[in-house]
This record gives structure tokens, C-alpha cells and sequence, in this order.
């Protein structure tokens, strides 16, 4: 059995509902179910057809889908969701989990293009409609997610007990970036570097020990940056810079030890290394579905897995999900067959 922390989907009615607004997101309608996204290309079907998915699912033995927006809508480079985009989408995702008979689960997102706003509209959408989490972007355009305005987003996330999702968007980062995919395949494993290091070097972190906080695409190339954080934190003499150890008191990877990893990083010997690096207690099954870079069958990272001890196995496909979202999902996981 497998819980699924990383896809995407938008209801039908938001896709034409924007095709049909000329100041809204840039989507047309090319055919009968086909919607082109200006940027992007055609959606994949499977972002909206929620009979396809429920049988996708099925098929794979996915118990459970936390589901999000396109990361593109919440925040990109001069944009960040107001109150009014992350009602809408919000909507959104709860018409998916309505219309999921029971697979889908849904992450709120917080109007981070807003962030005096941000936190109480957070805990009035997840009381509304039942949210198991949220899904932060790795900024706000180009405001960064350790600027003292999202302190209380922070707060709230945190005495909610929130599953938190963190995924890249682009950013000022994304400049120099138009060619070969680049801002999926380079930009956005950099952008979630870059906004967890900024949250561990501001504090932010340090503020928020509770925080239930899981990266995208196996935290992008964090992990392999370990010991320069900490040599940044440790640096003596000349490469010294006090700012590095201004709001914490232990080395950077003592924070980023706290928090967890999906397994989106798309070859098997890279998942190895991460469950080795951060702990099988510490990564969870994601898929990224339905993109194409991505893992959206899940293929990857099972057959990193298929010779693993049955307990690491059984914690990354369903059990460390299990334990972050808690009773919410309990009945669903202790009640299906085992792995």
C-alpha cells in the first residue's frame, strides 16, 4: 500500500472557468477536455480527470493522494497567490477530494501574495474544508519565505500541526533559465536549496521546531550540500561570516535533519543515498504525478526500493505518512493489506 504526498490537480471548472476569464491564468480551450497553458503546453488529462486518476490509483495500490495545485499558480517570478487565487484554488482542490471517493486528500494554499492575511485565511480554508495540510512554494515571487511578514503563517502551520508540503517555484533565480526546461530540471531542485537554507540560517526554523515540513523532489540538491552549510556555520578565519550564525545555535544540518524528503528524485541510486544520507525515517513516498518529469507511476523509486529491508520499505511507501498526518488518515492505512 502506498501514501502518495506529491501530486497535482485542478478541478474542471477552475481550468474553464480561467479559459474563460482574459485576466486570469493563461489557459485556452483547444478541444473537448483539452486545455493548452500559455508557458506550458497542453495539460496532461490526468491533472483533471478524476475517474482516470481514481483508476490510476487503484491500479498502483495508492491508498491515499495528498493532492495541490500546479506550483506555477501560487507563486512565480513577480506573482505570489492574493487571498482571492488561493480561495479559488482551494476550491479546487476540495471539489478533486469531494468527486476522490476516499483516495484523495487535499493541501490548502496559504495567500502568500498577501502575508497580513496569510495566516488567518490559512485557518479559516483548512477548517472549511477539512484540509490535511498546506503546500508552501519555495517563495512568494520574489519575496523569500524567511521575511519576518510570514512569521505568523509560520505560527499558525505550526500550532495547527499541519503537514507541510514545500514546493519550488521559480523566482528571481529563474532569470537566464528559458532554454531546455531548465527551470524544472535546474531552477526548482535550486529554489527549495536556496529557501531552506535561508530558513535555517534566518532562524525561522530554530522558531519552529514543530513544524512538519516535507521537500519536494527529494529536498533538490540540499542534501548534498551538508557540509558546506555546516562549514559556512563553522568557517573560522577568512571565509567567516557572522550573519551564519547570527540566529542559531547549532550547525545547519542539525535543522535540516528535522525535516523530511520525498522520494521524487527520479533515479534509484539518488534514493539510496538520500534514505542513507537522512534516514529512511525520513522519506516519503511522492510521485509528482501526472507530469512527465516526474515519477508518476511511481516506477523509480519502487525499484530503488524492491530490495530493501520490509520495515524501511513499509515506512517510505505508507508508514512515515501515516505518522506525520496522523489520525486523519490512520483508519485508511492501518485498514488496507500490507506491503
Amino acid at each position: 500500500m502506498i501514501v502518495d504526498v506529491h501530486a497535482h490537480g485542478l478541478s474542471e471548472d477552475f481550468i474553464v472557468t480561467a479559459a474563460n476569464d482574459p485576466r486570469g491564468w493563461g489557459v485556452r480551450i483547444a478541444g473537448p477536455r483539452q486545455y493548452v497553458a500559455a508557458g506550458y503546453g497542453q495539460l496532461d488529462l490526468l491533472l483533471y480527470d478524476v475517474e482516470g486518476r481514481l483508476a490510476h490509483l487503484r491500479s498502483r495500490d495508492v491508498i491515499l493522494q495528498l493532492i495541490s495545485p500546479p506550483p506555477p499558480l501560487i507563486a512565480a517570478p513577480g506573482h505570489a497567490a492574493d487571498v482571492t487565487l488561493a480561495r479559488a484554488l482551494n476550491a479546487s482542490t476540495a471539489k478533486l477530494v469531494a468527486d476522490g471517493e476516499g483516495l484523495l486528500a487535499g493541501l490548502a494554499v496559504p495567500a502568500v501574495g498577501e502575508p497580513e492575511r496569510a495566516a488567518s485565511e490559512l485557518r479559516a480554508e483548512v477548517e472549511k474544508y477539512g484540509f490535511q495540510g498546506v503546500m508552501l512554494p519555495s517563495s512568494a515571487g520574489h519575496r523569500p519565505l524567511d521575511d519576518l511578514a510570514f512569521g505568523p503563517l509560520f505560527t499558525v502551520i505550526e500550532e495547527m500541526q499541519l503537514f507541510t508540503f514545500m514546493h519550488p517555484t521559480g523566482s528571481y533565480l529563474s532569470a537566464g533559465l528559458h532554454e531546455f526546461t531548465l527551470p524544472i530540471v535546474i531552477g526548482w531542485p535550486t529554489e527549495t536549496a536556496v529557501a531552506v537554507t535561508r530558513l535555517i540560517f534566518s532562524g525561522t526554523l530554530r522558531r519552529h521546531p514543530r513544524l512538519k515540513l516535507v521537500l519536494a523532489h527529494g529536498g533538490g540538491t540540499l542534501p548534498y550540500l551538508l557540509g558546506r552549510l555546516d562549514l559556512a556555520y563553522s568557517a573560522p578565519h577568512h571565509e567567516a561570516n557572522p550573519a551564519c550564525r547570527a540566529h542559531i545555535d547549532r550547525p545547519p544540518s542539525h535543522y535540516l535533519r528535522q525535516l523530511y524528503f520525498d522520494s521524487a528524485v527520479l533515479n534509484p541510486k539518488t534514493l539510496e543515498y538520500l534514505i542513507d544520507e537522512m534516514g529512511a525515517d525520513r522519506v516519503l513516498f511522492g510521485s509528482d504525478f501526472p507530469y512527465e518529469i516526474g515519477d508518476a507511476d511511481g516506477a523509480i523509486a519502487l525499484s530503488s526500493l524492491k530490495n530493501a529491508a520490509s520495515d524501511v520499505r513499509g515506512a517510505i511507501l505508507s508508514g512515515n505518512a501515516k505518522r506525520l498526518l496522523g489520525h486523519a488518515i490512520a483508519h485508511i492505512v492501518t485498514s488496507a493489506a500490507p506491503v
